[in-house]
């Protein structure tokens, strides 16, 4: 699900809206998997399904005229929940994709780096969005992972020797755990990780 992150400086006791560059509906188009995708969501949503014709029209879904981001992300979003073929270890992936699909939109957009990095060390919360729960039973949901994929990727396009090394090594082994305690992928997951990232310059 979409709606900007809210951003919270460690002196404040407000969040304010961050960038729209945190929001997974934002209409800013970009190649993941060899294909040209119009927001996160709608690539992220396509990612959940095996039926290559079902992808295909997630992917085909173009934003209309006078529609907003928030608008053609939740039409995305809705046409996402009626597709049938769903991965295997969906569940396990799922939050991974969402980073994949996150860190491909910013590494093809400068601009979109900039805007994140000029929210500095401040705390990213992702906005109110879905849950679910876990095999251990634990619930978890895109209000959380949404601010730690921002906030990983905001360090990791930082300059190494800008780096918080134990933060960015914290918030890789929460990726990691998560994938494993859900049961591993049983399939490849497509789109670059951080360790295909080029090395930022020191």
């Amino acid at each position: 699900m979409g709606g900007p992150c809210r951003l919270k400086a460690e002196a404040e006791k407000l969040a304010t809206k961050a960038p729209d560059c945190t929001d997974n509906f934002q209409v800013r188009p970009f190649n993941f998997d060899g294909q040209e995708w119009q927001s996160v969501e709608q690539c992220y949503q396509a990612q959940k399904f095996l039926d290559a014709t079902f992808k295909e029209k997630l992917r085909l879904m173009e934003k209309g005229s006078g529609e907003s981001d928030s608008q053609h992300g939740m039409r995305v979003w809705s046409e996402g929940q009626r597709g049938r073929d769903l991965r295997p270890d969906w569940e396990a992936v799922k939050v991974e994709m969402m980073y994949r699909a996150n860190l491909a939109k910013y590494l093809q957009h400068g601009d979109l780096q900039a805007d994140l990095l000029a929210t500095g060390d401040a705390q990213l919360d992702g906005a109110a969005s879905t849950k679910w729960v876990m095999k251990s039973g634990k619930t978890v949901g895109w209000s959380l992972w949404n601010g730690l994929i921002q906030t990983r990727i905001r360090e990791e396009l930082k300059p190494v020797s800008a780096q918080d090394s134990d933060l960015l090594e914290s918030l890789r082994k929460q990726f990691e755990d998560y994938l494993v305690r859900q049961g591993g992928n049983q399939l490849p997951i497509p789109g670059a990780g951080s360790e295909e990232m080029p090395l930022q310059e020191e």
